[in-house]
């Protein structure tokens, strides 16, 4: 595989704006195929467009060698007592091929955990996909651990308007779309 000629030193680390939003599409779509997610295109787009905005509870910053977008890491939160309150999430992170092994992932992470520190965040969770072993490797390396748990996840169906309505009565706002 062809090695990029730049060294992870050279490369800066970005918080992700709207105008980054199709170099952040091309990025997770990569990150899909090379970790065989499957991309829904009716809601994908969307999303990043929100995490991009500012407007949702969440980060993207964009590793860029020079113009070229080649990497990025995408984070969350989410409150359990277990961590202490408020914890982080590493919903993704994606480097392409030429640029790993540079430092790069490393260089992520300590954004990540940058941020958590200023925000009073005490723990990082993330999921690795069971067959990327090297993800795997990698994490480990940074201190993360595996937990006796079993992911699981449910996708809503849509409600009506009535279910809606209740929905904003049980949060005491508008749900969020």
């Amino acid at each position: 595989m062809k090695k990029a000629p730049s060294a992870a030193g050279s490369i800066a680390i970005l918080p992700a704006r709207p105008d980054d939003f199709q170099e952040l599409l091309r990025l997770v779509r990569a990150y899909y195929r090379h970790d065989g997610i499957r991309y829904r295109s009716a809601i994908v787009p969307g999303a990043l467009r929100r995490l991009v905005s500012g407007r949702v509870q969440a980060r993207a910053w964009i590793a860029r060698n020079r113009a070229r977008a080649i990497g990025y890491v995408a984070f969350s939160y989410h409150y359990d007592a277990e961590f202490g309150g408020l914890e982080g999430v590493i919903t993704d992170l994606f480097i392409r091929a030429a640029y790993r092994g540079r430092g790069l992932g490393t260089r992520l992470l300590a954004t990540v955990e940058d941020y958590c520190h200023a925000a009073g965040i005490r723990s990082i969770e993330l999921q690795v996909i069971d067959r990327n072993r090297a993800a795997a490797a990698f994490y480990r390396k940074h201190g993360f651990r595996q937990l006796p748990r079993i992911i699981m996840a449910r996708d809503l169906p849509p409600r009506s308007s009535g279910r809606k309505r209740a929905a904003r009565r049980i949060i005491g706002r508008r749900a969020p779309e």
